[in-house]
């Protein structure tokens, strides 16, 4: 028998007597004199202890590790303020588990049911158990719960204790450990119903933020004079405080309620406030700092406001349980928050709306909490790996754009755990000759050495001073996690200090980009200050004095902002041309970010950063990539995540000079090793391309196709289509992508007019306006967009422009005998043969013939295969999902088969493939008009033959092994 088989067994015996003895002392168990305590003793803890969960800890492991924490509860009138039991894996809540005694009905009790859900939704967990033993309900906990939804909401499983033997393959399959360990619940999440309707903590959280910020924002604006500056960091300082007052007061640090009770008396508002001025006497944190602030403790607020305001996040009316709420699901919420902004209306009515930088750059998105512990992992991770706290302390890590503080919350977090092990396997020992154990009775970290690692290591700036206080918010958070007021009373009685540390010389607002020397040209006072509060320069080297005396920082993380010049100001744009010395039409914020992290770290230092996958391969950052290649030692695969648009990779750079690049895939949660890349490789290749292409083998194939090659730009010419836009001959509307058909009214003066279809007003900055029509009309020829053609064959197009316009170039194009046009941003090549003068946009590439014995159809016949568009994947795209754009500089410079024409069988290759393209265009003219489903069936089939043939011609061209076509044509 195997063990999973006899541990199976050995449960199932064992529940059967629990089932037999509740049965037959039923009576009893049900008596009033039976309570909660009692059936956790006698049932539910054995019941999981069959399943395999080490109930009592008996393998005596850290609070952290075990496997089942039982909460320590607070009863606030006929609350209960945690779940009885946090099951776990590896330290991870992975269920809890609420528990009642017999005598209460579960199947119809409400509040019962209310408060699981509320506990495992608010800890983000897919589902949760209430039991009396007698009863076991599970729930799907994806639901936002309410205190208004019956027992039977969002219940998956109800089971009675008489079923438990025959629904044991269940229980034991879904929650035995062993098979928790091998992924049970995400199998059962996953085949459980449909969780349309679902929102998660973190986003309801934010929605419930902005909610609070409108009420506050409204009445504040009412009843003070203040300017919209002070009005939003008045708001954001007094959410701050609530907020953190309303997570010590779940967690037990604050007395339970004192908020609300402080809604009372005439001036709800100022009793509030001296509950905040007391929490700075305790805390020290610098969110109560009123020293600083001498805005929020004067201003009024409407009694009915303050009190729906504390009110909202209370129970019942609040679904947050904030005991449970880890950092990094507020943290989530809040990186979205510091998004947006307050405006006021009329009426003082507040409004909240994105950041005009932020609306720009596309939104925000927040980290994945797995991204940013796999990117702390192999940076903090590696540099501290080995050593004591005494050398830990000297380790400075610092996120220059810190946001919200994902990636310091996760740098803190991984130094707390570290050190914790470190203590637990030395035993109870001072610590620099302390008055205090480092290592608490329960195992956890003291607060005074938390304090410290967080005030040795941890460093940021943001050039948002809200976000400067959301990240010490945060740490603190953090720092302030599994204490207790005895633990706060003890430091404070042994230290003479308060809770917490000030982080104002850790965490700082500045534009990490722009020094002071942005102004040694004196023109500060041309600047209005609205610009100068946006530029907020920032002076590393006096603000992080100690630091750079002793060399730079250690260890950068960070996902720095993305933002091409579209987002970066005019006025920042001379600056960041001059100090980084990139002049490139396409800087992006990201691509500086680097530059200045490699400037800010010593001579032993590691960068890891979440950036755009297209930096490994464009060719805007060619220079970067020649400049860093040496010490860029790993790049790993994101891939996409929820909320952003492109592919991400993380960059790893170090002082090591390796001869080889780590390249690595991660896809939910697991790592693919891919081979390395010689770097002498990509220091030799035109465009420095870091590959992240799975194709094995590809070297070799790749190496076979640059030789016996001509570029391309040797025969042919290559060249975009008619420009468009507010800086073309056309014009397109930049929020609907509507061509305009006639101009309207143009004001001259402010060139501005209104495009047609939505109705917008549009900045035309030239004073040529030419149209096109979406319909044929005598005198326009057809016009060729983006999605107009495909490999081989033509769309029917929809556009067309007026002949004989003046002051367009068209390069030639309408005289033009023949020509291929290529689509310019796409996965591939995808190219067509036009020879009836044709007209394109911009969208399209064009090429033409230069004096070359190549036919445009051999050209074309190489470019649509199937090598070329693995070609791209590995040279161009490197495997992303996004579409590139083949930039001119990309399409000149591809390898094509060089022929001697002198040779017949040269000559018969080229000829050859001539036909074969001739006869798959006219095959797909036929296809354009054809309905018939069983002629386009025949004439597809046909096509697909030719496109065989061609692809067997093309690798024959380059000389590919039976081999090697054997990996072109595995690949997906």
């Amino acid at each position: 028998m195997s063990e999973n088989s006899k541990n199976k067994e050995e449960a199932y015996n064992g529940i059967k007597e629990l089932v037999e003895k509740f049965k037959s002392n039923y009576k009893q168990f049900h008596s009033s004199d039976y309570n909660e305590t009692l059936t956790r003793q006698d049932f539910i803890n054995p019941f999981f202890e069959y399943l395999g969960w080490d109930i009592s800890n008996k393998e005596g492991l850290s609070q952290t590790y075990r496997d089942v924490i039982h909460e320590d509860k607070l009863k606030i009138g006929k609350e209960t303020k945690a779940p009885d039991y946090s099951f776990r894996i590896g330290g991870n809540r992975v269920f809890f588990v609420e528990a009642k005694k017999p005598s209460r009905n579960l199947k119809e009790d409400s509040d019962a049911a209310y408060q699981i859900r509320r506990y495992a939704w608010s800890g983000k967990l897919a589902v949760s158990i209430l039991t009396d033993f007698e009863e076991f309900a599970i729930y799907d906990c994806s639901k936002k719960p309410s205190p208004n939804d019956k027992a039977s909401m969002s219940r998956i499983e109800y089971i009675n204790y008489e079923d438990y033997l025959n629904r044991f393959d269940f229980l034991y399959d879904t929650f035995a450990k062993e098979n928790v360990l091998r992924g049970s619940l995400e199998k059962y999440n996953a085949d459980t119903k449909s969780k349309k309707g679902t929102e998660s903590v973190d986003i309801d959280f934010l929605n419930s933020l902005d909610d609070l910020r409108t009420k506050l924002a409204s009445n504040i604006s009412k009843l003070n004079s203040l300017s919209l500056r002070d009005l939003n960091f008045a708001v954001q300082h007094i959410i701050d405080r609530i907020i953190f007052l309303r997570v010590a007061e779940d967690r037990g640090v604050e007395n339970y309620g004192d908020l609300r009770e402080a809604c009372c008396g005439n001036n709800y508002y100022k009793n509030i406030v001296e509950i905040f001025k007391k929490a700075d006497g305790k805390y020290n944190s610098g969110i109560f700092d009123f020293s600083k602030d001498k805005i929020t403790q004067n201003i009024e607020v409407d009694n009915k406001v303050i009190k729906e305001i504390i009110n909202d996040l209370y129970y019942p009316k609040s679904p947050y349980e904030f005991s449970v709420i880890s950092v990094e699901i507020i943290g989530n919420a809040y990186e979205q928050f510091l998004g947006k902004t307050i405006t006021i209306g009329n009426n003082s009515k507040a409004k909240i709306e994105l950041k005009p930088e932020v609306r720009k750059a596309g939104g925000v998105y927040y980290t994945p909490e797995y991204i940013v512990d796999y990117i702390v992992e192999n940076t903090v991770g590696e540099k501290i790996k080995g050593k004591t706290p005494k050398e830990i302390a000297n380790i400075k890590i610092v996120d220059p754009a810190c946001g919200s503080g994902s990636f310091l919350i996760g740098a803190y977090k991984y130094l707390l755990n570290y050190h914790r092990e470190y203590y637990s396997k030395q035993g109870k020992k001072k610590f620099l000759g302390s008055k205090e154990d480092a290592i608490t009775e329960d195992g956890e970290l003291a607060l005074w050495v938390k304090k410290q690692i967080l005030i040795n290591n941890i460093f940021g700036v943001d050039i948002d001073s809200n976000a400067v206080e959301v990240t010490k918010l945060s740490l603190l958070l953090k720092c302030m996690e599994n204490e207790t007021p005895a633990s706060i009373m003890n430091n404070q009685s042994l230290f003479n200090e308060r809770a917490l540390p000030s982080l104002d010389e850790n965490i700082k607002c500045g534009n990490s980009l722009i020094g002071n020397d942005f102004y040694s040209g004196g023109d500060s006072l041309n600047i209005d200050i609205e610009t100068q509060y946006k530029i907020n320069c920032f002076d590393w080297e006096r603000e992080f004095s100690s630091i750079f005396k002793s060399g730079g920082f250690d260890i950068v993380i960070s996902n720095p902002p993305w933002g091409s010049k579209e987002v970066i100001s005019k006025t920042e744009m001379p600056y960041f041309e001059e100090k980084f010395k990139r002049k490139n039409k396409n800087l992006n914020i990201f691509a500086i970010f680097i530059d200045k992290s490699v400037n800010i770290v010593n001579n032993k230092y590691i960068i890891g950063l979440l950036i755009p996958k297209n930096f490994i391969k464009t060719s805007s950052y060619q220079e970067y990539r020649e400049s860093f290649i040496n010490n860029i030692n790993c790049i790993v695969d994101f891939g996409k995540f929820p909320g952003v648009a492109q592919e991400c990779i993380g960059l790893f750079i170090d002082y090591n000079n390796k001869p080889n690049l780590k390249r690595i895939i991660f896809s939910k949660n697991e790592i693919e090793f891919l081979s390395d890349l010689n770097k002498l490789n990509i220091i030799r290749d035109k465009f420095k391309v870091l590959t992240l292409s799975k194709l094995s083998g590809y070297n070799t194939i790749i190496n076979k196709m640059q030789k016996n090659t001509f570029l391309l730009s040797e025969y042919f010419t290559v060249f975009r289509g008619i420009e468009h836009g507010r800086n073309g001959d056309l014009i397109k509307c930049p929020y609907c992508n509507h061509f305009f058909e006639k101009p309207g009214k143009i004001n001259k003066e402010l060139k501005i007019t209104n495009c047609k279809h939505c109705k917008k007003k549009i900045k035309i900055n030239t004073n040529s306006y030419k149209f096109i029509h979406q319909k044929k009309l005598r005198n326009t020829t057809p016009l060729l967009i983006g999605n107009s053609i495909d490999r081989y064959s033509l769309k029917k197009t929809k556009y067309y422009i007026e002949n004989n316009l003046s002051g367009i170039d068209y390069k030639g194009l309408n005289i033009i005998d023949e020509k291929l046009f290529f689509i310019r941003i796409s996965k591939y090549l995808r190219g067509y043969y036009d020879n009836e003068k044709l007209i394109s946009l911009n969208a399209l590439n064009v090429i033409i013939p230069k004096k070359s014995p190549y036919s445009l159809k051999y050209l074309l016949g190489i470019l649509n295969s199937k090598l070329y568009t693995i070609y791209a994947d590995i040279k161009v795209t490197s495997g992303a999902d996004l579409t590139i754009r083949f930039s001119n500089e990309i399409m000149n410079n591809l390898p094509i088969p060089k022929l001697d024409f002198s040779k017949k069988e040269d000559k018969k290759k080229h000829d050859r493939l001539v036909k074969l393209v001739d006869n798959i265009i006219a095959i797909n003219k036929k296809l354009v008009g054809e309905s018939n489903p069983n002629t386009k069936e025949i004439l597809e089939r046909q096509v697909r033959a030719l496109d065989g043939e061609i692809d067997r011609l093309v690798y024959g061209l380059y000389g590919l092994s039976d081999n090697e076509i054997r990996i072109i044509e595995n690949m997906d």
